[in-house]
């Protein structure tokens, strides 16, 4: 009910726009009916009356009746069918018969601020093919475009029921700013996500690739941008749409580790035989193998998880006034126990034809969405999801009484006890601390009971109001002004809550449920952040027809303004899980709060194209946009981001007339530049602000927010160099258009692009009383081939397919950088861009530190460590070894001495020492190649698809390997060949691949080098499904327009020698973290089955 009153407004304004007029229907003289070329009624398709403004659409049956004289003249249009033109004879029922369409050229496209005809483009522009994707079940505008277009890589981020996708257009142009495309929704720029849109409501999807595309949106443009256009109202009786779709999603896999007594075994050679020290925790002693209770906690912390997707939809209108009103909800449950995301969207839209002047309508957009279970505090790492998380886990909670190997009872500790009480791996008691405190903990019991009270919620609302004057309209001239307003209000809020559950301690051979100390207390928190923008472009267009020339002008201006707020506030000692009011708390001192107003960004922009067509062969495009923007100071505040292209269909010649083959041929070439403000807002004002209780950290890097000390404090902004501009994308594009032998296509394409005045932070000197300065430097390239080969054939009336393979090529690398930037952690692990930390070791953070770099002549991000030089396999090798070098990096000492077993590095630099300065490049997350496969087939009222995707020549630094692989944590589990690979005493039998069992590991084996990168590969069987269309003769008698149901399997298999690690599909968050394997929540498998119907 608390969100309730967030909704209430939004529905009520869409209850408004249903009662707008529909007009009236025209009485009818004429009669007929439109079929398609097997015989099945045409239901929806348009009849006008030539000469006048006169129409009817067909009904259920494909019958239409409207008023015409006889000897006039009737146009039937249909998407996808040719149209047709018939003259009507007095008294004669007409039967008209439309062919499905083949020819593409003449379909309208979006590119900015207006429609092209296809044949007309010039530029790279790729149209998603909307039924194909609407029949994988999207439920994110990621899903919708993955494998849709070539040059398109989407990486899925995770499987988390609420997770995005990395999408990059034609490679990575930028470092410090957002790689991702920019979303254009019904005209209006929403930024780098558009993930409020349900994918029901999309009309189309066109994707503009090069910048002759791209430039018309200057600033913006520099990523590519995906223009999206939501479904309309059209003309004729109400239809009704209902869509059901639902999912059971599974794990597709589980890792392979050890099982627990091999755990021990494993445990007590790495401490014990390799470190020489104790084995510290007696439950480890192999007096309690096969005793110990075993924990699978892959199986443990995730489910069969149901997902749940409704839309319902309304669309009618008459001559003058359409609408179009939908409404979409997703229960999303995720396969970790205990996570969720709901997600309710709505959508209304009404256009109106005063006169033949003016048109006006406008747009309401409603997002409401919720996530739970993502807590940050669950487990040792604070972000326990990802698979491998849950694999490399201590597959027991159990430990022994006092950790007395004599005396001490062995305690079998339970996930969850018959008291629904949790189990708990160490005990407060009389006596002290007991059990393994080295263990993760019941993070089961975390995640069921700490996790459910972590919650993120995310309000989205969005006007539009546009005015639409045409001043001329014939068939030579058209001239019209259209102006639109958008408003649009956003809002994120998140809680955690965490506190105590029932848990038990054992003491002295009596379970007693009894909360320990730090259940006795809960913590709240919270953030909130509202975010608002006002937008108004308008912008004059004049066609020009005749007879063997084409020109179109179009000139605007688009002004936009957008700010905001933020608060964060926590506090810890409530009396009671059901206080969540701040002031509530017993712990004054640990009340913490902080906040602030964004600075506000403006913008003003001017923009122009110019398109030619002659002969309807020759074409020219050339466009302009000057952006002005706040971001920047006064010197540099305005960019130009100008482009042109042209194009030669050469299959319109004379001489290409009696080349039967050849449907299409163009050539395009295109040129244009574009920017990218990075992250800007906020950078060009030097600021001081305040926190009246902020907490420090102490000396260990651990936060002191719970501490007693408060202090007031301050921070400057970083400095910014006065001559900041924008980072500006220039590419040149080379392209072919190919259709032959009637069924055939095939699109080539080449492109370059050149990113300089990247937007950086470079060191300068301290004196300066500053240890960096944001500033333009450094230049990337992007190059690569992208091509698109589809098939369609309809073999007979009952029989169809269709195929298409798409990939793309890409090589990135870093022209102009200077000194090397390099992706670091402080010693406390706090990420950093500076380079001042150069150990490559393992990391506090959790993740492989100073791992990647960017350096002149390599790709953005390129893996960065040592070269390996085999094992050590002897007493002999080992003082050969140490006869040569001194190891700076590694932490061997008298206690814990190099040994035979250790991992050997190779000394790059000849200087007999290994350092930083021996690392080297070992390879990057880019694939050398993409692809996807659709397929798709008909018979009768039966349709097949079946999508795959994959990636060649992709390197993978893989964490997991390393987590899976070695002992540099005793806490965690590892591969099952890890007792026979490692290598063993030469005295014990086999020298193994990987470096001896240790847990010290003072030869810092695992640090970052090509041990550790993997080869990434895969195919993925990404979308199987088979359905069903009700014979139209069965569904006009119970009153359906169409109707279809569905069974399906999405992420069905994957192929690939990274699957004992983890999923090859691998995150790309940041541009520095491309290819990464960190660990993920994992990608689910999921059956689906589902229906549609129009009444």
């Amino acid at each position: 009910m608390r969100n309730f009153g967030k909704i209430q407004k939004p529905l009520a304004m869409l209850s408004l726009l249903c009662l707008l007029p529909m007009g009236a229907s025209a009485q009818s003289i004429v009669k007929g009916v439109v079929k398609d070329s097997s015989g099945e009624p045409v239901i929806g398709a348009t009849i006008k009356v030539n000469g006048s403004k006169v129409g009817a659409v067909t009904d259920l049956d494909g019958n239409f009746s409207i008023d015409a004289a006889p000897g006039s003249t009737l146009t039937i249009t249909y998407v996808g069918m040719e149209t047709k033109t018939v003259q009507v004879r007095g008294g004669k029922t007409l039967s008209v018969i439309l062919k499905d369409d083949n020819n593409t050229l003449s379909d309208v496209v979006v590119v900015g601020y207006c429609t092209m005809k296809k044949s007309d483009i010039s530029g790279s522009v790729a149209t998603v093919d909307r039924d194909a994707v609407m029949k994988r079940i999207p439920t994110n505008i990621g899903q919708a475009l993955q494998g849709a277009a070539a040059g398109v890589m989407v990486t899925q981020q995770d499987g988390a029921p609420d997770g995005n996708s990395a999408i990059r257009i034609r490679g990575v142009g930028t470092i410090n700013g957002d790689a991702s495309p920019l979303y254009v929704v019904d005209g209006v720029q929403v930024g780098n996500n558009a993930n409020f849109v349900n994918p029901s409501d999309i009309e189309s999807i066109e994707i503009l690739k090069d910048a002759s595309a791209t430039a018309i949106y200057g600033s913006a443009g520099a990523n590519g941008v995906v223009m999206i256009t939501t479904k309309k109202g059209s003309a004729g009786k109400a239809r009704v749409t209902i869509t059901a779709d639902y999912g059971l999603q599974t794990l597709p896999y589980t890792l392979d580790v050890l099982s627990l007594n091999d755990y021990a075994t494993a445990l007590r050679e790495a401490k014990i035989t390799n470190d020489g020290d104790g084995i510290g925790n007696q439950v480890w002693n192999e007096k309690f193998d096969g005793k110990r209770k075993s924990i699978d906690w892959q199986k443990e912390m995730t489910r069969v998880a149901l997902r749940q997707q409704y839309g319902a939809s309304v669309n009618g209108g008459s001559e003058k006034t359409t609408y179009n009103l939908s409404f979409g909800y997703l229960d999303a449950k995720g396969m970790v126990v205990n996570t969720n995301y709901k997600r309710f969207t709505s959508h209304a839209n009404v256009n109106t034809k005063v006169n033949k002047f003016l048109e006006i309508g406008g747009d309401i957009n409603y997002t409401h969405s919720e996530s739970y279970g993502s807590n940050g505090t669950v487990g040792n790492n604070g972000n326990l999801s990802s698979i491998r998380d849950f694999a490399t886990m201590t597959p027991t909670l159990d430990y022994l009484w006092n950790n007395d190997l004599n005396a001490g009872e062995l305690i079998n500790v339970n996930l969850v006890n018959p008291d629904g009480s949790y189990g708990v791996t160490y005990q407060n008691t009389p006596d002290g601390w007991e059990g393994n405190t080295q263990m993760a903990g019941n993070v089961y019991a975390q995640q069921m009971e700490n996790g459910a009270r972590a919650r993120n919620g995310y309000d989205r609302i969005q006007t539009t109001a546009y005015v639409d004057l045409s001043f001329l309209d014939t068939k030579q001239h058209k001239l019209n002004l259209r102006s639109q307003g958008t408003y649009t209000y956003s809002a994120n809020n998140s809680s955690d809550y965490t506190g105590g559950y029932k848990r038990y301690n054992y003491y002295k051979g009596n379970l007693t449920e009894i909360p320990l100390q730090d259940d006795q207390s809960y913590e709240f928190s919270l953030n909130n952040s509202h975010s608002y923008s006002l937008g108004l472009q308008t912008y004059l267009t004049y066609n020009l027809n005749l007879d063997i020339h084409s020109l179109t002008v179009m000139i605007g201006n688009e002004v936009s303004k957008s700010w905001g707020q933020w608060v964060s506030a926590g506090a810890r000692k409530f009396p009671s899980i059901m206080n969540r009011d701040l002031s509530l708390t017993e712990d004054v001192n640990s009340k913490s709060g902080n906040g602030g107003y964004n600075a506000d960004v403006r913008s003003i922009s001017y923009f122009a194209r110019l398109s030619y067509v002659l002969m309807n062969r020759y074409i020219l495009t050339g466009t302009v946009r000057k952006d002005g923007s706040s971001n920047f100071g006064s010197g540099n505040r305005w960019g130009t981001f100008p482009s042109v292209a042209g194009a030669w269909r050469i299959s319109e010649e004379p001489f290409m007339k009696n080349v039967k083959f050849v449907d299409n041929l163009k050539l395009r070439v295109g040129w244009g530049q574009t920017g990218n403000a990075g992250n800007m807002t906020g950078k060009a004002v030097s600021a001081l602000s305040g926190d009246a209780a902020y907490k420090y950290y102490g000396s260990n890097g651990v936060s002191g927010f719970w501490g007693n000390g408060t202090r007031e404090t301050g921070w400057f902004a970083p400095l910014v160099d006065t001559n900041l501009k924008w980072e500006t994308t220039e590419m040149t594009n080379f392209g072919i258009d190919f259709a032959f032998l009637t069924n055939w296509d095939l699109t080539l394409d080449y492109f370059v692009k050149n990113t300089k005045d990247l937007l950086l932070e470079r060191q300068i000197r301290p004196s300066s009383g500053y240890t960096s300065i944001y500033t333009n430097y450094g230049e990337i390239q992007n190059k690569g081939f992208e091509f698109a080969l589809g098939y369609h054939k309809q073999v007979n009336k009952d029989f169809g397919f269709n195929v298409r393979l798409t990939g793309s090529t890409l090589k990135n690398k870093v022209k102009k950088m200077g000194d090397p930037l390099y992706n670091t952690c402080s010693a406390n692990g706090a990420g950093t861009l500076d380079g001042s930390n150069v150990q490559a070791i393992v990391g506090t953070d959790g993740v492989l530190t100073n791992h990647s770099i960017c350096k002149e002549g390599e790709a953005v991000g390129s893996y960065y460590g040592y070269v390996t030089d085999g094992i050590i396999q002897n007493e002999a090798d080992l003082q050969d070894y140490k006869s040569k070098i001194t190891d700076n990096i590694s932490k061997c000492d008298e206690n814990h001495p190099l040994s035979v077993g250790d991992m050997k590095f190779k000394d790059l630099n000849g200087d007999g020492i290994i350092d930083q300065n021996d690392r080297k490049i070992l390879g990057n997350g880019f694939p050398k190649l993409n692809y996807g496969i659709t397929f798709g087939a008909n018979y009768k009222n039966w349709d097949h698809n079946l999508y795959m995707y994959g990636v060649l020549g992709q390197d993978i630094l893989s964490y997991s390997a390393m987590r899976l692989s070695s002992m540099s944590k005793f806490d965690e589990q590892w591969i099952p060949n890890i007792l026979n690979d490692s290598y063993k005493d030469a005295f014990r039998d086999g020298h193994g691949s990987l470096p001896r069992l240790t847990v010290q590991d003072a030869n810092r084996n695992s640090r970052v080098s090509d041990l550790w990168v993997k080869n990434g590969d895969f195919l993925r069987i990404s979308n199987l499904q088979v359905g069903y269309t009700l014979p139209q003769a069965i569904a006009n008698k119970l009153s359906i327009q169409k109707a279809r149901v569905y069974l399906g399997v999405q992420n069905l298999l994957t192929i690939s020698g990274y699957n004992k690690y983890g999923d090859p599909e691998v995150g790309q968050g940041s541009v520095l973290y491309t290819g990464l394997d960190s660990g993920r929540y994992p990608m689910p498998r999921t059956f689906m089955a589902g229906f549609n119907v129009t009444f």
